[in-house]
């Protein structure tokens, strides 16, 4: 049976697999942003070193591939649990997501404000 036009308004896979995002979902997608971002740059500074080992070949490869490769396995694991979101753990699983990503940028905050307190020319 082949897809057509009127097979996904009477309710095939397509409609029922709609995408929507919440907004602990864009909150998710904007803190591992940051966190890519800030990371990045400690590593670029070299006062941090990259712990995940899958991450870590990826920045020798390239700090591009780095981030693209950070933001493609969290989005592709986001687009999963969004497209199950009928399922209670999916959406526990993007509201903890959240808030672990928010934990970790308030860290990187922290530890940007205590490299610029002790640079050498920081106050």
């Amino acid at each position: 049976m082949a897809a057509t036009a009127d097979g996904v308004q009477a309710g095939g896979w397509a409609q029922q697999a709609s995408f929507y995002t919440s907004p602990a979902s864009v909150a998710l997608l904007m803190l591992n942003l940051l966190d890519g971002l800030f990371t990045l740059l400690f590593l670029q500074l070299g006062v941090a070193e990259e712990l995940n080992p899958v991450m870590r070949v990826a920045y020798e490869q390239s700090p591009l591939l780095f981030m693209f490769s950070k933001l493609l396995i969290v989005n592709a694991g986001l687009c999963l649990l969004c497209l199950h979101r009928r399922l209670k753990a999916s959406r526990l699983a993007i509201r903890a997501g959240a808030v672990v990503y928010a934990i970790i940028v308030v860290y990187h905050l922290a530890f940007l404000a205590h490299l610029v307190s002790h640079w050498p020319f920081g106050a």
